[in-house]
């Protein structure tokens, strides 16, 4: 019987390395862009993605591993008083689906549940489960739930009033629940992010992979929500960085250890000694970059967030942005510095290619502009909350569209035909053919 409820640990539980960023302009010219970059491990390899009892990528029907093409990612329109918190199952009775207040749209992860575990379930509760991971409402209200192994949740409480929301089902609640971060604040105290089934808790090796933590936003106040030791801890995310573990508070003061990095030119000329080869130490004829000497790179949490913050702080400053697309392009480059290739980053196990970089977002939450592209089309995709429909519908399903483009479409855009005519030997490019790689020298 453990095993199978083991089998339910399943929220997007093989996810280390996510990153979030903010480019906030000092002087308010521009709209503050977060963008978000998600990370997946490849559980089994060969692109069995598999967590526990959600199967990933698989025909519902024949439940056959792997089907290849299927992502489990999707974006999705939420209405109003649409039920929701499918999730809510992994903590048990205490915690129920509920309606929605607000529409949204989200990063959805969808997966069935495997017959083994369906058999253990309560009557009510569908074969298939689905996460929201990230998303944004009508009102502007954003989250982003990235992996925190240090989360220890609350027991759910029977006391009136008090308010019991599944660790699995949180970021859907938010999303449907509040119009701000201070709204959400002014919930806490009979607030119970609930832990769970405590089957699930029997084996740490799998436990830990339900810890989870969310950077909560929206146009004017940004926060970070940690449940450590059974208590909420809500902080004020005023360095507009987050990543994983350890604890927000130890990152910030993390930051301190590379008080040696600079935004200026180095020079060290009062100690300068005139040599055979010229003015010594001097960076003038070893090149350029010495500002940034030591700030890590490698791809763990708390070198993420340093490598975040100190580039998107020294970016403003030197050229602060004046327009959206200025926020949008230092936001793009600052998530692609930390962009994850398959193969770079192993899991434990040494197991397939590891880690890589699943899907990334921006959001807008002053104008209602979501964006979002995966990893191989890193075009951004961009859906305007303003111009949707989120009123309640009986019986209307959500609206979803697969994230990952279902073409394997990279979104190049081939320019040949722009130059001059084609010299003897080599083929021509119709408009028609503008997108298709193939179309070039014919060799």
């Amino acid at each position: 019987m453990t095993t199978t409820w083991l089998l339910l640990l399943v929220n997007i539980a093989a996810t280390w390395c996510c990153s979030t960023i903010h480019v906030s302009p000092p002087d308010g010219a521009t709209a503050t862009v977060i963008g978000r970059t998600m990370e997946l491990n490849d559980v089994g390899g060969d692109n069995q993605m598999i967590f526990g009892g959600l199967l990933l990528g698989v025909d519902p029907s024949t439940q056959s591993l792997p089907l290849v093409n299927v992502d489990p990612w999707t974006i999705s329109v939420h209405r109003r008083d649409e039920v929701v918190g499918e999730a809510s199952v992994l903590c048990g009775g205490s915690c129920k689906r509920w309606k929605t207040k607000h529409g949204y749209v989200s990063v959805d992860l969808v997966g069935h549940l495997h017959k083994s575990v369906k058999s253990g379930m309560p009557a009510e509760y569908p074969s298939s489960l689905t996460v929201s991971t990230d998303g944004m409402n009508e009102k502007g209200l954003t989250v982003s739930t990235q992996i925190f192994t240090q989360s220890v949740y609350m027991k759910p409480s029977d006391a009136s009033g008090d308010t019991n929301v599944c660790f699995a089902a949180f970021a859907e609640w938010l999303l449907g629940t509040f119009e701000s971060v201070n709204e959400l604040r002014e919930a806490l105290p009979k607030l119970k992010i609930v832990l769970p089934r405590p089957a699930l808790l029997q084996v740490p090796a799998l436990a830990e992979l339900a810890g989870l933590h969310w950077s909560i936003d929206d146009a004017s106040e940004h926060a970070v929500l940690e449940v450590i030791d059974g208590v909420i801890m809500m902080h004020n995310n005023t360095v507009g960085t987050f990543t994983n573990q350890p604890d927000f508070a130890w990152h910030l003061r993390n930051l301190n250890n590379f008080v040696n990095l600079r935004s200026d030119w180095p020079r060290n000329p009062n100690i300068q000694v005139q040599t055979e080869v010229g003015a010594v130490p001097s960076v003038t004829n070893a090149g350029h970059g010495f500002n940034l000497l030591g700030m890590p790179g490698d791809y763990s949490p708390p070198s993420r967030f340093v490598r975040l913050f100190y580039l998107r702080e020294y970016a403003v400053l030197r050229f602060p942005p004046k327009k959206l697309e200025d926020s949008i392009a230092l936001a793009t480059g600052l998530l692609n510095n930390v962009f994850i290739n398959k193969g770079t980053v192993p899991d434990p196990n040494n197991k397939g290619f590891g880690e890589f970089t699943q899907y990334a977002v921006l959001k807008v939450p002053s104008s209602g502009l979501f964006f979002y592209n995966d990893y191989v089309n890193t075009q951004w995709r961009m859906v305007s909350l303003g111009a949707l429909d989120f009123s309640p519908k009986e019986g209307a399903t959500p609206i979803n569209v697969p994230l990952v483009d279902p073409t394997g479409s990279m979104s190049i855009k081939n320019v040949t035909a722009s130059f001059t005519a084609p010299a003897s030997g080599l083929s021509t490019c119709k408009s028609d053919d503008a997108d298709d790689l193939s179309c070039g020298p014919s060799l």
